[in-house]
């Protein structure tokens, strides 16, 4: 894993940040530059301070916090701009700030201190006395990131949940991604090759996926969501490799997956997506007798392709 890092680390980080910045600068970010605003000196102050901040990778920490305590005075327009290119910036500097985690002494004071997922932030840091690996976990928070941890090895993540903060600042399609991306973050689908929530859950986090692409198409943002589609829909067609859904042996669908199934779409699937996908499953379902027939798989599996050609 850190070979890779390393590689990624190593490649471009300057191009990467351009790209952040440039990605959510301007009307690039698809939205259209306000006609006037009572406080543009103000706003064009504050956003100018922010590029300032978020510029530099070694005060990216400083940018977060400069957003939090002045994003309401820059209007909704900066304001959804400087969220974006904060998570742009945050996002192409990851791989950097995940080596500092991953030296064997880090690992080990994590491991001893037994930091779990489940812990929050002021619970970790109670836990952790080397002073060297408490400043590593401060920093990791003040950045916008988490502490997460997979098969034995510990990783920083993108801390979602911490975007929240701007959403009565910013526009109403963002607000709605990071609530998106929020909802995985705090609480993951899959880990270690099985799927983790129930299938309710799952098919509702790509309901409101799916809602998503169609209300916002030209949303910043809609690509992004259309990539999270392209993971989530296969998961609740065919589940997971420790979870599937349809048994290994005799090729029979979970039932609690079935179920899952027919409560969402008990009053119609309207006009989403995904769940017009159900609505069409479920036929073939009921001819197959709940089990995964070359008909079913040959369904599955063109709908599989057209989400990952999204």
């Amino acid at each position: 894993m850190t070979s890779i890092h390393n590689s990624l680390a190593k490649t471009g980080r300057a191009v990467l940040l351009g790209a952040a910045l440039a990605i959510a600068g301007g009307t690039a970010a698809g939205y259209a530059q306000p006609v006037s605003a009572a406080s543009a000196s103000d706003a064009q102050a504050v956003y100018n301070q922010f590029r300032k901040y978020v510029s530099n990778p070694s005060s990216l920490a400083q940018a977060r916090k400069y957003l939090i305590n002045h994003i309401a005075e820059a209007g909704s327009w900066y304001g959804t701009v400087m969220t974006l290119q904060l998570e742009n910036v945050q996002k192409a500097e990851l791989p950097r700030f995940s080596e500092y985690i991953y030296p064997e002494h880090v690992q080990q004071v994590l491991m001893d201190a037994e930091i779990s997922n489940d812990l929050t932030y002021t619970e970790q840091l109670k836990r952790i006395k080397d002073p060297g690996v408490r400043k590593l976990l401060e920093q990791t928070w003040d950045k916008g990131y988490k502490l997460e941890t997979s098969e034995g090895m510990y990783y920083p993540v993108m801390h979602y949940e911490g975007f929240k903060v701007f959403k009565p600042n910013i526009s109403k399609d963002i607000a709605a991604y990071i609530d998106i991306m929020a909802t995985e973050s705090n609480t993951p689908s899959s880990f270690d090759a099985a799927i983790v929530i129930t299938w309710d859950e799952l098919i509702g986090r790509a309901a409101v996926m799916s809602d998503f692409v169609q209300k916002y198409p030209k949303s910043n943002r809609n690509a992004a969501i259309r990539e999270e589609l392209s993971y989530t829909v296969p998961s609740i067609l065919l589940g997971a490799d420790n979870t599937p859904a349809y048994d290994y042996q005799t090729n029979e669908l979970d039932p609690e997956l079935r179920r899952a199934y027919d409560d969402v779409l008990r009053e119609g699937p309207g006009d989403n997506g995904v769940l017009k996908v159900l609505a069409k499953l479920i036929p073939l379902l009921d001819a197959a007798g709940n089990k995964k027939t070359p008909e079913v798989s040959a369904y599955l599996e063109q709908v599989v392709e057209s989400y990952r050609d999204l």
